[in-house]
């Protein structure tokens, strides 16, 4: 007899075919089982079950194509209570030891920082071809056009959903779910066409949801940074470490959000902007903007013809979930006069799977080293930059420095708007860190994000 082996989903065991048999009558993709059959069912069921008609109370949806969004069938929405974040499988565990880690229920979340193979960037070919078109941008008053097309000369974010969306990554082992003591979970469901198609098909969120956002708008920390600088100082593992302007908030998601991490980072860089009066604060009012201004800004700057092949993309962006990543981040700034550039990596055929994760490496510490009067020496390297815009497959996240360990390997620093501060940062805000009870590094994995994480992936895009 053969072994049982746990189904990826829900965990219970069958053997043999009884697994296939399992998945394809529960968790199937289209929501619609080849073994179910369709006799009985109404029009007005059938239409339902095969995605179409998928409301949201105050809105309508448009049928999904069936070609459309295979590249989503790895995805599942968090199963924590109250999160609503969709999340790659292979994420999924290393997003939910870090909510572990947000109610201060269990240790620290697992360490992004774990060592690979970093070779030198001098056994690889130049930079410049893996940056794809570092481009400058000082934008004029006068509508613009539609950026020129990735990957090309002077190229920008334009096909972001194209190459960043679609791009697979490298395999993991699928691993069982443990979830942490104190955390509230459900079953995890895999999310195919018809979960992601009415977010992108989406033409207005639901009210509740709406509601919140108005009346909450979001979550905030701020002071982290020179918290940060304290733990890098104690720690004995970390050979250097630049960090951003101690100015930006740590911006993150409400309860039951779900995924709107590209606002929230957006967020986070205007809260730089405003906080110093860099170069658009007048532009956002000298506050930082709701969701839903950022929406309607966006909106805008496409009827002034700016990045237009945005609103082909996403058709109607207000009072939805759509999501939304570097393009419309530089659409947002351009149409404001704010300077931005664009930084793409990705690996060249031929080369070492983690090309381009070396290459982010290099492009951000020169971006914090080659600040105007930096010092480059002690553990901590404090600069006025301002934060990156970071995204990848599937995420985003705000950039806040790079930290260098005593072993050589290299780390992003981040802030992410998936996740809170941990109480073990917060509770020293405005303070001095008691050194006899502060475990710095293990503070310090939760804003990492180094070869472990980042191997996973082979194409990157900045915004600064």
């Amino acid at each position: 007899m053969s072994a049982a082996v746990a189904c990826p989903f829900c965990f219970i065991p069958f053997t043999d075919y009884r697994l296939l048999l399992h998945i394809e009558k529960v968790h199937c993709e289209s929501g619609r089982s080849p073994f179910i059959p369709d006799e009985g069912l109404e029009e007005a069921d059938l239409e339902e079950v095969s995605g179409s008609g998928l409301g949201s109370g105050s809105g309508s949806q448009r049928k999904v194509d069936e070609n459309e969004y295979s590249e989503y069938s790895e995805y599942c929405e968090c199963p924590v209570e109250d999160c609503g974040e969709i999340i790659p499988l292979h994420q999924l565990q290393a997003h939910i030891n870090m909510h572990g880690f947000e109610s201060a229920q269990q240790g620290f979340p697992e360490d992004y920082s774990a060592e690979s193979t970093q070779p030198s960037t001098d056994d690889l070919a130049s930079d410049s071809d893996y940056l794809q078109s570092g481009v400058d941008h000082t934008p004029s008053t006068s509508p613009g056009h539609a950026e020129p097309g990735f990957g090309g000369p002077g190229a920008g974010p334009s096909n972001w959903r194209k190459h960043l969306l679609n791009l697979p990554h490298r395999q993991k082992n699928d691993v069982q779910l443990q979830i942490p003591q104190g955390v509230q979970a459900k079953q995890v469901k895999r999310l195919g066409k018809k979960e992601l198609g009415t977010y992108h098909k989406e033409e207005r969120m639901p009210d509740w949801l709406f509601d919140m956002i108005t009346k909450h708008n979001y979550k905030c920390s701020e002071g982290i940074i020179p918290i940060l600088a304290q733990y890098i100082q104690l720690n004995t593992k970390t050979q250097y470490a630049y960090l951003c302007n101690p100015a930006t908030l740590h911006i993150s998601k409400l309860r039951k959000e779900g995924g709107f991490c590209g606002y929230r980072n957006i967020q986070m860089l205007v809260s730089y902007i405003v906080a110093t009066g860099a170069n658009g604060a007048a532009a956002f009012g000298y506050e930082i903007p709701t969701i839903f201004q950022i929406q309607d800004m966006i909106e805008n700057a496409w009827d002034r013809g700016i990045h237009l092949e945005g609103r082909i993309e996403l058709g109607v962006l207000r009072r939805t979930r759509k999501y939304i990543g570097t393009p419309e981040a530089s659409t947002l700034f351009q149409s404001l006069g704010i300077p931005w550039g664009y930084q793409g990596l990705k690996n060249k055929e031929g080369d070492p799977p983690t090309a381009s994760e070396h290459r982010l490496y290099d492009y951000v510490e020169n971006y914090f080293s080659s600040c105007p009067g930096v010092k480059t020496r002690g553990s901590v390297r404090n600069t006025t930059r301002p934060p990156l815009y970071f995204q990848h497959h599937g995420h985003s996240m705000t950039i806040i420095g790079i930290e260098r360990t005593v072993k050589g390997t290299r780390n992003l620093l981040v802030f992410d708007p998936s996740h809170q501060d941990p109480t073990s940062t917060t509770k020293y805000i405005g303070q001095k860190i008691d050194s006899s009870r502060a475990n710095a590094e293990d503070v310090l994995k939760f804003y990492r994000r180094g070869p472990k994480y980042l191997s996973a992936y082979q194409h990157f895009e900045v915004l600064q």
